[in-house]
């Protein structure tokens, strides 16, 4: 009688590890949160990548925006305790509308 062969367990088990691990490096979009709170953005600076939202939620009393500085994305009017998210596609500063001297800057990290 003739035996099949069967492959060991550990090898097995490395091979659906090493599967497992293709698609990790893939990035998943992700949002990032920016408070604005005593005419301030916080955090200042957020770095994001490709695809990724940020979320401006409106803590103050008064009305802001955030528009970026060459006019390539902008949330439009934030009521006070109000947000707005935006997708970001590339680095650059930006400012409330209301308030020019709030001001905030993006970069792309894994660039």
């Amino acid at each position: 009688m003739m035996r099949t062969p069967r492959p060991h367990p550990a090898l097995v088990a490395a091979a659906l590890l090493a599967l497992a691990g293709c698609g990790a490096r893939e990035h998943q979009p992700e949002r990032h949160t920016v408070v604005i709170r005593n005419f301030l953005f916080v955090p200042a600076a957020e770095a994001v990548r490709e695809g990724d939202e940020v979320l401006f939620l409106n803590h103050d009393a008064v009305p802001h925006t955030a528009t970026a500085a060459d006019r390539s994305w902008d949330t439009g009017n934030i009521p006070a305790n109000g947000s707005a998210v935006v997708r970001v596609g590339k680095a650059g500063t930006y400012k409330c509308a209301y308030h020019p001297t709030m001001t905030g800057s993006i970069t792309m990290a894994g660039k």
